[in-house]
């Protein structure tokens, strides 16, 4: 039994841990930042958006928005708003921390089954089967990424159509990078 079955399980957990955009829009989470995409960061349970020709805004869990280090005034809706988007990056976090630890299950039901193979308790057939079944674990838990991505980006969408101080920010994320969070899932 050679072990080609180990690295292409390995190789998926890592590929759809964290969703990316073909190298252009990686995504990071897990340490003391998290990057969502090239424009956008978690820290703290505070959003940050970075774009060209604006100034830096940041959106907190409470749904404040702060550009250029002073607060804008919104309404109930607008700020109800905010705190979903903010609560998307948050739930996004917590999405790609689940990806991580099924990714790690992936790992271990993937030396398990190749340690069966070798002692002969399962055949080759059995061991893909559990290989790719672990496999799948893993794109199901990084599908959720995706979609809390889409939900943050639909909130973006409507803020920048609502708030005025939020429209510079309002291709932060693109459909491009929802898109390929999805493609990514399909390798």
């Amino acid at each position: 039994m050679s072990f080609r079955y180990l690295p292409c399980v390995l190789t998926v957990a890592l590929l759809t841990a964290a969703c990316s955009d073909s190298g252009h829009d990686i995504q990071v989470f897990g340490a003391s930042t998290d990057v969502i995409s090239n424009n956008i960061t978690l820290h703290d349970g505070v959003v940050t958006i970075k774009v060209s020709g604006a100034p830096t805004a940041t959106v907190d869990r409470q749904g404040q928005l702060v550009v250029d280090g002073k607060a804008v005034a919104v309404n109930d809706a607008q700020h109800a708003l905010l705190q979903r988007y903010n609560g998307t990056a948050l739930k996004m976090h917590d999405d790609a921390i689940a990806t991580g630890k099924a990714g790690a299950e992936t790992a271990t039901k993937a030396l398990g089954a190749v340690a069966g193979k070798l002692t002969g308790a399962d055949s080759a057939e059995e061991t893909r089967q559990k290989a790719e079944a672990a496999a799948q674990d893993v794109k199901q838990a990084a599908a959720k990424i995706c979609d809390d991505l889409a939900d943050m980006k639909s909130a973006q969408d409507e803020l920048a159509g609502q708030v005025d101080a939020f429209k510079p920010y309002g291709q932060a994320l693109s459909d491009r990078n929802v898109e390929g969070c999805r493609k990514s899932l399909k390798h």
